[in-house]
């Protein structure tokens, strides 16, 4: 139970807990005042009580690091549209990566940003596993490759015959860290998407690439032997991307078409 209550000596009476949660904090007439219940911990720790109260008067517990920054309250002074566009229209997928190793804090920044990424209902089960031993890497590449070869598919197996006789990785490029989300929820799947997208941009932004690879998730959701013999994971595979200092340079951002959209031009 997080939520434990109120400070009345810093509380206002502003009732913004109230409007944050009215399901949870309820008016009190007699007292005047707000007052927290939850007799079935039933509170999903989103901390938005935590997030609105201007007097910090909310008590909780085992909520994880608060953090406070003047532009919290607008994030719009954080960063402008035009160079939030241009960043997120440079990202690209990236396919060839120095040998070079990400330092552990660096790779620490990225998780502390996918921390933050939405979830349904606040529900927080996604857990992570990250493969950075350059021989466990080209194993579980080789392996996939030989999974989506006995299932015949055309659009791969003869290709992948061909890379895997010239000792080329076209699963994980050479990247130096795969990252593989996962977890026992069943639920978790936009859940991860959402968060490797929050780590593909905090990367970006620390000078990293990456590239989310489908072939080796569809694989690791598909076969629990090699889920959990080869990487140690038990549960659901929601997603892989892998990471490290690009060695491709893009001088241009390619061309996308608009999406469709129906009832734009109704608007003014």
């Amino acid at each position: 139970m997080p939520i434990l209550g109120i400070d009345y000596e810093k509380c206002t009476n502003c009732q913004q807990c109230y409007y944050a949660c009215s399901k949870f904090f309820k008016r009190d007439k007699e007292l005047n005042k707000i007052v927290f219940t939850d007799p079935h911990h039933l509170c999903d720790s989103c901390g938005r009580c935590v997030a609105m109260c201007k007097s910090d008067a909310i008590i909780y517990e085992n909520l994880g690091e608060l953090l406070e920054f003047e532009e919290v309250q607008n994030p719009s002074k954080l960063i402008s549209y035009g160079t939030m566009h241009k960043f997120m229209s440079a990202k690209r997928s990236i396919r060839g990566y120095k040998k070079k190793k990400v330092p552990k804090r660096i790779l620490k920044k990225i998780l502390d940003t996918m921390k933050y990424a939405p979830t349904g209902a606040n529900i927080r089960t996604l857990q992570c596993t990250i493969i950075s031993d350059d021989d466990k890497i080209k194993k579980l590449s080789e392996i996939v490759m030989d999974a989506i070869i006995s299932s015949g598919n055309p659009s791969y197996s003869q290709n992948f015959i061909k890379a895997k006789k010239h000792g080329i990785d076209t699963i994980f490029y050479n990247a130096p860290h795969i990252m593989i989300i996962h977890s026992n929820n069943p639920g978790d799947s936009m859940n991860a998407t959402i968060a490797l997208t929050y780590g593909m941009l905090c990367a970006q932004s620390l000078g990293l690439g990456t590239c989310w690879i489908g072939l080796a998730h569809g694989v690791l959701a598909s076969s629990k032997e090699i889920r959990e013999k080869i990487v140690g994971i038990h549960g659901n595979v929601w997603g892989v991307i892998i990471i490290g200092y690009p060695a491709q340079i893009y001088y241009r951002v390619p061309p996308r078409p608009d999406i469709k959209t129906k009832g734009l031009n109704e608007l003014v």
